[in-house]
């Protein structure tokens, strides 16, 4: 079991007036899993997210995760086109709140995000929504989790008795004053 994870999958499928398909996936599910980072505080964790449509009109996916230790994500996600009449279009991609732009050309969609903080033991996601157009299409995205280094114990008493040492040499300093 993945310590750092929520397991299992936990669906949900909301209708609208335009049929929606709305899923959630945690870490450990066919759609979201580690790569990389066999452990809760190895320093760097890899994760892939995915999905795949054939049919529908629009969809709603949201990936949750929670890292055990502070640091902070990085990531990509990516569409692929056949034609402009075969395709998904991802309209939202949200972060933890925060929205990001894909680039758009003739063949697809990407989009390269970084510097996003995750704090120990808070619940993260990624929220991708989208239209489907045609036969459908799929979309893939990396998620990298680097955690922030701590100092050890030894680095932390290095750190202040240089600070003492410092402070002490600053103090005892002569002071000469000269007249001319």
């Amino acid at each position: 079991m993945i310590k750092y994870a929520l397991a299992g999958a936990v669906a949900a499928l909301t209708l609208a007036t335009a049929p929606a398909q709305a899923t959630t996936y945690n870490i450990g599910s066919s759609n979201f899993f580690i790569t990389n980072g066999a452990g809760p505080f190895d320093p760097l964790i890899k994760a892939i997210f995915f999905n795949s449509y054939d049919s529908g009109t629009s969809f709603d996916d949201t990936f949750t995760f929670i890292i055990p230790q502070n640091g902070v994500g990085s990531g990509s996600i990516s569409t692929s086109f056949s034609s402009a009449l075969n395709n998904i279009v991802i309209d939202q991609l949200i972060i933890n709140g925060v929205s990001y732009t894909l680039d758009s050309d003739a063949s697809g969609q990407s989009a390269v995000v970084g510097g996003i903080p995750i704090v120990s033991g808070i619940q993260n996601y990624i929220r991708v929504v989208g239209t489907i157009n045609g036969a459908g299409g799929d979309y893939a995205g990396t998620a990298t989790f680097n955690a922030t280094a701590v100092p050890e114990p030894a680095s932390w008493a290095l750190l202040i008795s240089g600070f003492a040492i410092l402070g002490g040499a600053l103090r005892r300093r002569p002071t000469r004053v000269s007249f001319a």
